[in-house]
């Protein structure tokens, strides 16, 4: 019996997967979030993998990725950012997003047959997210990495990620999140200045080195 090529099953996979129906519909809700005394504030919501900014109450700008943002459990606001947020939602309530995923779903098909005949030379692979580009993202460049220093009368290390979010180790074996935002660091109820120097940050006037 002739071995069936792996491509052909994966073509059939595929297909089938594309026939599987769509995920239901998730209504929208409104949500309101305060940045009160220009603190960082993190609101819990479903969002479902969608938010958009409907209506803002505060006369501090709110721009997404320096005073606002979300993941999928809800929505933070910073630098005296407020606002009403529509959360839960599926952008639109459309089913573009299905569309989107049937026309990759038949170029994957396109592809795989026209390159079956290259099934004998077919390998596994696996691979990793793509890297994020430094300085791509709503965090500069020289703010992101590792910076280990003394600040609050103790030694600590600052990590502070391409989405904005911060993990603070102490030494005396406590830790902490936060989020980067424009050039502000914020831990808690404390909003602190961040500024390139060198090859590290300075926070409120404390050197941080990688």
């Amino acid at each position: 019996m002739s071995r069936i090529p792996s491509t052909r099953l994966r073509i059939g996979a595929l297909a089938a997967l594309l026939a599987l129906p769509a995920a239901p519909v998730h209504a929208s809700y409104t949500i309101s979030c305060n940045s009160h005394g220009y603190r960082y504030q993190y609101c819990s919501a479903n969002t479902n993998g969608y938010v958009r900014l409907q209506y803002q109450t505060s006369q501090a700008p709110c721009i997404r990725g320096r005073s606002w943002g979300s993941d999928n459990g809800g929505v933070w606001v910073n630098n005296g950012c407020s606002a009403q947020f529509e959360v839960g939602g599926n952008s639109g309530g459309s089913n573009a997003g299905a569309a989107v995923a049937a026309g990759i779903g038949l170029a994957i098909l396109g592809a795989l047959a026209a390159n079956q005949d290259n099934d004998n030379n077919d390998y596994n692979s696996v691979y990793g997210p793509p890297p994020y580009p430094i300085g791509g993202g709503p965090v500069p460049g020289w703010a992101i990495g590792t910076f280990n220093g003394w600040l609050w009368g103790q030694s600590q290390t600052i990590q502070i990620n391409p989405d904005g979010g911060v993990n603070v180790w102490y030494r005396n074996g406590g830790s902490a999140r936060g989020w980067f935002s424009g050039n502000t660091l914020t831990i808690g109820n404390n909003a602190m200045n961040v500024q390139p120097s060198g090859g590290g940050i300075v926070v409120n006037g404390a050197y941080f080195g990688r």
